[in-house]
């Protein structure tokens, strides 16, 4: 049986501005919606609770899978999971926090947390080494 580690992601920088930015409109509209009205109403309360469902679901939702054979992303709004064959991957390049990779010419960017990145770099080289052999 393959061993499956889950972590948890955000998309690269420009993907997470532009959603995180949309979250917080949200927000933003219940926050004018309650001020403009003078006193909290129902629709303030929606937003809010529409807000801490998206914030719950941005932070949570987001994890990839990982396989000896494969890294799967779920997303946040898509069905489909992005499903990435370790030996397509071309040109893994590490940093503290990132991880960027070639997949059939698309490049994909991907932030993680240290530990998470880490693993995933030592994954990467014994699968190379495994490949080689």
């Amino acid at each position: 049986m393959e061993e499956e580690t889950r972590y948890f992601y955000q998309p690269d920088l420009t993907g997470a501005i532009i959603s995180w930015c949309w979250t917080f409109l949200i927000f933003i509209a219940g926050l004018v919606v309650w001020l403009e009205i003078t006193h909290f109403q129902w629709i303030t309360a929606v937003l809010f609770i529409i807000f801490a469902a998206l914030v719950f679901f941005e932070v949570k939702r987001r994890t990839v899978l990982v396989t000896p054979s494969k890294l799967t992303f779920s997303r946040l709004l898509q069905k489909d999971y992005l499903v990435i064959p370790l030996a397509d991957i071309r040109q893994p390049h590490f940093t503290k926090h990132t991880m960027t990779m070639t997949v059939n010419g698309e490049v994909l960017s991907f932030t993680f947390s240290q530990r998470t990145v880490n693993r995933l770099a030592d994954l990467l080289r014994r699968q190379r080494a495994k490949g080689d052999h």
